[in-house]
């Protein structure tokens, strides 16, 4: 692929120790084995670290070493379907092995316009700054007058300083200042890339964001053909029943249907049952006045804009989304929108990850509710007693949100997240919900096998994006390679999750959104019409480049120290329930774990063989 086209051809770097700045070629033959995105990313990544620097950071992942990658794809900002999105990158410091996160919006499209394709980010400045890509140039800017500044506020006091209201910018807000450990980026307000603490990163460098600015012209190899068959797969998109109702009633169409299939945690995983009509996409919009969303170019508009009254002031909240409503929701005993809607902009305004943050608060509730712990946890306690600490208290959920984001009394130990407050309280680990240092998302394992082992094997921890089996054997979707089953079992369908696993791949490295569930085979006419790449034109070639990188960031993460042992579900959330939608169900996924590693062309100790790694040329 040496003519080629669909992407800028340059990756910026930015080593904020010295405050240089340089570019380098996109190796034309990187970008077809990796795609872009995350793909790119995670090359990037594995190509510059070495062993010492791998010593380090399993030590410190916050240390200068850490390279923090933005990065779009080929179909980014593209005629395809709901493009607009970048990946974020780097090891995380919440999980101590590779971390990402993707997000949408409208900073993506400009992103790609830029003039790179990634921004390579090494380094700690000295005093607070910023980076402005534009126009194939790169600078470090001063951000002393923004740091300590609320997400908004920073996206409209970088636009002020530079004069120019077209710029788009991903920032960080106190969270990631404080270096709560899953600080989010938040880009276009409330767009955010969440997981795995990108944000902290982003802190710990003095970071404190990314401005971005379109113009440059991206070529396509067959624009006509890219057009037309992206036209031909949106009409297939807004034929699905689910992207439908996505449109009408968000994300949080699924809070009820969820409840009755089990899938949606209640009470820290201890229950599936809970009132959900108080919760759904529907009572938020008879409740509140709300608009739809969309990112860039995207039909599908399943976000949420919600004018809300906040502490007696009228609020535009950017959400909530379901993930959100179920963290700060149910799961802490809360069954009312008021609270969770406040949490959502408390969290957006700071850029934290709301999973990860409510799981942890929720996490404390049950320590207590339990009598677990106690007699540690009270004297870490600020502006309020152990009593106070109960499932469905508002106020005190909504504080210990806050104290969170400043490190102030018990929430600088949540601010470490469940693995960490397991370890310092005394606690059985098994009793933190994690995978791997990543908290469990709102999606219960025991609701869906085929999302259980994927929440298992995931490149970083616990994720619901990673293959999404709640859609799949939910019905909502369907994959090429991927066979549907009882949602109960996913043995003797290992290989569906490895496919699915690389497909999320695919879309995370091209990037798009995974709402819509390409199939491969629109994805690869897309891509080749966008590249002019006939590898990644066949559903066998982009399959590859989605193994390809599912695998290398395995192999950064074994590393720096993953091994079977860490590819278990913890047993906080393998208990047999009573009741619900899984009630009497039991999760038994050790001989699918053995199976999926051995279909992967992994040890049984969970590391890619050495012929794997030759067979798709890492």
């Amino acid at each position: 692929m040496a003519d080629m086209k669909g992407y800028n051809g340059k990756i910026g770097i930015i080593d904020l120790t010295t405050g240089t700045v340089t570019g380098k070629d996109l190796d034309p033959l990187v970008a077809e084995k990796y795609i872009g995105g995350a793909g790119l990313a995670a090359k990037l990544v594995h190509d510059m670290l070495r062993e010492g620097d791998y010593a380090t950071l399993r030590q410190d992942p916050l240390h200068g070493s850490n390279p923090l990658v933005f990065a779009t794809g080929p179909l980014t900002s593209s005629p395809a379907p709901s493009s607009s999105r970048y990946a974020v990158c780097g090891i995380s410091p919440l999980t101590g092995i590779w971390g990402e996160a993707t997000s949408g919006g409208h900073f993506p499209a400009a992103m790609k316009r830029c003039g790179f394709d990634a921004l390579v980010i090494t380094g700690k400045a000295a005093k607070p700054s910023y980076i402005i890509a534009a126009s194939g140039k790169l600078e470090v800017k001063d951000a002393g007058s923004i740091w300590g500044k609320h997400c908004y506020d920073t996206i409209a006091a970088i636009k002020t300083d530079l004069a120019d209201d077209a710029v788009r910018v991903a920032c960080i807000g106190k969270a990631g200042e404080m270096l709560v450990k899953y600080a989010a980026v938040i880009n276009d307000e409330g767009r955010a890339a969440g997981r795995c603490g990108m944000g902290t990163v982003m802190g710990s460098k003095n970071l404190k964001a990314i401005a971005v600015k379109g113009g440059s012209e991206i070529k396509y190899a067959d624009r006509e053909t890219l057009a037309s068959v992206a036209k031909e797969t949106l009409k297939n998109i807004h034929g699905n029943f689910a992207i439908q109702f996505m449109h009408h009633y968000g994300t949080a169409l699924y809070t009820d249907m969820g409840m009755v299939l089990g899938d949606v945690p209640a009470k820290y995983f201890t229950t599936s049952e809970f009132i959900a009509e108080g919760l759904t996409g529907r009572a938020l919009k008879e409740q509140y006045p709300v608009k739809n969303y969309g990112c860039a170019g995207c039909t599908i508009q399943c976000g949420r804009t919600t004018w809300a009254t906040i502490g007696k002031q009228e609020t535009v909240v950017e959400g909530p989304e379901y993930e959100t409503i179920a963290a700060f929701g149910p799961l802490c005993g809360i069954l009312d929108l008021p609270p969770v809607v406040e949490c959502n902009h408390v969290a957006n305004l700071a850029g934290v990850d709301t999973i990860s943050s409510g799981v942890s608060i929720a996490f404390l509730l049950y320590l207590v509710d339990q009598k677990l712990a106690t007699s540690k946890i009270t004297p870490l306690l600020k502006n309020m007693g152990i009593d106070d600490l109960r499932w469905g208290n508002n106020k005190v959920v909504i504080e210990l949100l806050r104290q969170i984001i400043e490190r102030q009394g018990i929430g600088n130990l949540l601010a470490e997240g469940t693995r960490a407050m397991a370890k310092e309280l005394g606690v059985d680990p098994g009793l933190a919900a994690h995978v791997k240092g990543l908290e469990i998302p709102m999606h219960d394992p025991r609701a869906y096998a085929g999302q259980a082992l994927t929440y298992m094997v995931s490149c970083c921890g616990a994720n619901h994006n990673k293959a999404d089996f709640f859609n799949l054997d939910g019905d909502a979707a369907t994959l090429m390679k991927v066979k549907k089953g009882d949602r109960f079992s996913i043995a003797g369908r290992e290989e569906s999750v490895i496919n699915a696993q690389d497909i999320a791949s695919i879309y995370d490295s091209a990037v798009i959104c995974n709402f819509p569930h390409l199939n491969v085979i629109p994805m690869a006419r897309m891509i080749k019409a966008a590249t002019g790449s006939a590898v990644l034109g066949t559903a066998a070639g982009l399959l590859k480049a989605g193994e390809r990188g599912t695998t290398v960031k395995r192999l950064i993460s074994c590393k720096l120290g993953v091994t079977a042992k860490d590819d278990v579900l913890p047993a906080i959330v393998t208990r047999v329930l009573a009741t619900g939608g899984t009630a009497g169900r039991k999760l038994d996924l050790d001989g699918s774990r053995a199976a999926y590693y051995e279909k992967r062309g992994w040890s049984s100790d969970g590391v890619p063989t050495e012929a794997k790694v030759r067979d798709l040329e890492i």
